[in-house]
């Protein structure tokens, strides 16, 4: 799906190889409002929202719960469960989305 779009754009479409850092830093670029931070509950907060959400039973993360995530997907039931998620370093948000991080610390 991501090289469907970025064909689109007409974005000069390169590999980031085995390199997966690489990619999970764009995906914090470009979800940084997607970012959720654990609680000591074992719940996480949405920095954009204040939501508290939990990782979807269905996600490989959900035994994991690493400290920060970005997600794609929120979904409401009886819980707010996100899903397509990564785990993310914190420092990456304020460093890779200063113009909205910066300010909220």
């Amino acid at each position: 799906q991501i090289q469907g779009h970025v064909q689109q754009m007409g974005l000069k479409l390169a590999s980031c190889g085995d390199d997966m850092l690489q990619f999970r830093r764009c995906l914090v670029a470009s979800f940084f409002l997607n970012a959720a931070m654990k609680q000591a509950d074992g719940t996480y907060r949405a920095y954009a929202s204040g939501q508290v959400v939990q990782i979807h039973p269905s996600s490989v993360l959900f035994r994991k719960k690493p400290d920060c995530i970005i997600f794609n997907e929120l979904i409401q039931t009886n819980n707010k469960y996100v899903r397509n998620l990564t785990r993310v370093d914190s420092l990456w948000l304020t460093e890779l989305a200063p113009q909205f991080y910066a300010t909220q610390n």
